[in-house]
């Protein structure tokens, strides 16, 4: 493994984890849920992305990096926030989570 590769998935997991970490903030068209589910998926595709080129150039590495993110951050959504919303409506294995977004600044 290359120093390069190594610092692609130091950067990786680093974005993965502030994705998770960083709290939302109200906007005055967003309320502070809809802006930390925003910036849960981009720091997960952003984190996903290191991942697959820091296992370059070994792409079956690569692609395991992916999955392992994938399943990590899909099923953390799932089971502990409010982060997944499909079709305008939240999908969360706990009930208080699938409230509708409440209004901004509220």
């Amino acid at each position: 493994m290359t120093t390069v590769s190594s610092v692609l998935l130091g950067t990786g997991a680093l974005a993965l984890l502030l994705a998770a970490a960083v709290p939302g903030w109200d906007t005055a068209r967003l309320p502070k849920r809809a802006v930390k589910r925003r910036v849960y998926w981009a720091g997960t595709v952003v984190g996903a992305v290191l991942l697959f080129l820091g296992g370059l150039p070994d792409v079956q590495s690569s692609v395991a990096f992916v999955a392992a993110a994938a399943i990590l951050m899909i099923g953390w959504a799932y089971f502990r926030t409010p982060n997944i919303k499909l079709g305008g409506h939240i999908r969360s294995a706990y009930a208080p989570h699938r409230e509708p977004d409440p209004p901004p600044g509220a």
